[in-house]
């Protein structure tokens, strides 16, 4: 089985709150994820932060959060990586869809295409739109093991370039290339998308 885990343990500094809260179309951009691979007929796992204890309404159906204690330790975005994948590795997960929370427009059918790569036999899948690489990522359970017995990985682009013979890149929507990091892109991508 494979499993979508969505990075929402960071602390949006830059925006002034955690991503997992910036809305988009009347949506959190963590119900916005979590809907996206539910749609994509995945488990869900989401790896939150203290501050999203409280602040977010209870988990949706189907919906598994994780807590990552220390976001800004234990690599960044790569220690929920870890944490994420540690949840998911004892349901005999085959793979995992990686999501960061900061990709709101990415679409179920987005997430669908790096299923089928995975049970193709990719190892690691990159979601790419008009030749540039994006989110999310799929990893295959070699992969997993790899990232959880390796501590020296530190981060998702380590695993790309330790081999870049088993990475696929698989064209999806461009809201693969579309994340979000300052309330200037937000705003760029929310005319965008309701215009």
């Amino acid at each position: 089985m494979i499993f979508g885990i969505v990075l929402a343990a960071g602390l949006g500094r830059r925006v002034g709150l955690p991503k997992a809260l910036l809305t988009l179309g009347g949506d959190t951009f963590h119900h916005r994820a979590v809907r996206s691979v539910r749609e994509a007929g995945l488990g869900v796992v989401v790896v939150i932060n203290p501050l999203l204890e409280g602040a977010l309404p209870p988990a949706l159906p189907g919906e598994r959060r994780v807590l990552n204690p220390h976001p800004d330790e234990n690599g960044g975005m790569f220690g929920s990586v870890r944490i994420g994948i540690a949840e998911v590795v004892g349901d005999d997960a085959s793979g995992v869809i990686l999501l960061p929370v900061d990709h709101p427009l990415v679409l179920a059918s987005d997430i669908g295409a790096l299923v089928a790569s995975l049970g193709s036999g990719a190892p690691v899948a990159i979601a790419t739109h008009g030749g540039r690489r994006g989110h999310p990522i799929g990893l295959g359970r070699a992969v997993m093991n790899e990232i959880l017995a390796d501590p020296s990985i530190a981060t998702l682009r380590d695993i790309v370039h330790r081999d870049r013979g088993r990475v696929i890149e698989v064209p999806v929507s461009e809201g693969a290339v579309l994340g979000i990091n300052t309330n200037e892109e937000l705003e760029r991508v929310s005319r965008r998308a309701f215009l």
